[in-house]
Parts: structure tokens; sequence; C-alpha cells
């Protein structure tokens, strides 16, 4: 039977990181070189649930040793579906947060953050998740976006933001982010709140707002 340190090295020797590893477990940075080294002999069955859904290593083979070492994979000549092992994990974060996320991004470890969620959608290295708050983004009945209090936007950091995308944006005037439309009035950019009661519902970028990540896909959790 093999140890966890031998399992880990088979996974790294396979191609993986253990950047990917501690990212997909939700451990700290330095836990895998742990693992790997025989400080710590055992893993919850829940971090190599994450480590399954990164690499295809299966989580019983992870933990115990036991059974098929890989997921099996299904051949037929039907095209494929998105590879769920492929989604990642990013996560929620405060609208706070979503204003600095330039400087936060690439110190932010697993542990920072209560929740993750998966997305079907690549996000980049620096995608984040935000719940919505207020009313200022609920549209009308019978239009074809809103995005209600409570609802989760998945968000590329990185993504370009053009006119007719939904953006999150940091004001010059506050460190809180803020969700709008970018739409363009008169060949000038302005953000767009959907609710048409809401106050102030154009309000015009100005020098020193600063564009935080396209809203790539939204929705709610199920119960």
């Amino acid at each position: 039977m093999t140890t966890l340190s031998e399992r880990i090295q088979e996974i790294l020797d396979a191609g993986h990181s253990q950047a990917e590893l501690y990212k997909a477990a939700k451990v700290s940075k330095g836990t895998p070189t742990q693992w790997l080294n025989g400080q710590i002999k055992s893993m919850k069955y829940e971090y190599a649930q994450g480590i399954e859904l990164a690499t295809g290593f299966s989580a019983t083979w992870i933990t115990t040793g036991a059974g098929p070492k890989k997921l099996r994979r299904v051949e037929d000549n039907v095209e494929p579906g998105p590879d769920i092992k492929k989604n990642r994990q990013y996560p929620v974060i405060s609208w706070v947060q979503a204003g600095q996320w330039t400087e936060l991004c690439d110190n932010f470890q697993p542990g920072d953050a209560d929740e993750w969620k998966p997305c079907h959608k690549d996000l980049g290295e620096c995608g984040y998740v935000l719940r919505v708050k207020g009313k200022s983004m609920t549209a009308p009945p019978g239009e074809p976006f809103t995005f209600p209090e409570g609802i989760l936007l998945y968000v590329n950091a990185h993504a370009e933001a053009l006119p007719g995308k939904f953006v999150i944006v940091r004001r010059n005037t506050t460190m809180e982010a803020t969700f709008k439309r970018l739409i363009t009035v008169d060949g000038e950019l302005y953000l767009e709140a959907l609710n048409p009661e809401w106050p102030n519902r154009y309000l015009k970028l100005e020098e020193g707002d600063e564009f935080c990540g396209v809203v790539q896909h939204a929705g709610f959790d199920m119960p």
C-alpha cells in the first residue's frame, strides 16, 4: 500500500502543481509540501474531493490508496459537454475586497474566503464571486436581464469592459465597488442601473474610476 506522500508525488509527476493542489483542496499554501514530505500522513476526504475535481485522481485512492487511481472515462462518439473536472473554484468576496482586488488577488489564500463557488466558465486566475445587495439592478418584469438581491455574480477580473457589458467598478470616491451596466450616451461612458426607479440611475464614468471586472455568469444557489 502506498503512503499519502507517494500518492501526492504521483499526482505531481502527472503534471499537476502544488499550487493547483492547495487551491483545489482549499488548504494553506504549505500543506501540499507537508503531505509530500510525510509531516501530514493522512488527508480529509473533503480535501481529496477537491483534488479529484481538479486532477481526475480518485478521492478514495488519494486518501486510502485503494481502488482505481484515476476516474474512468466513458469513450463514445458523442461530443462531450464541459469537463466538470476542469471547473475552478472562485472565492465569494465582499464589495470592498472587489474594489481592491487587483492588489489582493496574488496573495489571496484558500482560507481567506468563507465560501468558494465553482463556475462552468473560466474566470481567469483572478476570478471571483459577488453576492448582489440592494435593488439597483433589479429590472422590471419582461426585461431580458435582472439581478435581484442575493444573486451571485461570477466575475472575470481581466475581461475587457465594453459598452453593453455588466461591470464591477470602483468609483474614485469610495473603496467599495459597484455593479452596473456600461453604456454610451452621446459618445461618453455611463454606468446604468437597471431599476428605472433607482435614484441617479445614470452615472457618468469619471476620471479615477476603475474597472474591477466583467460579469460572465449569474445565478442563485439552489436549496
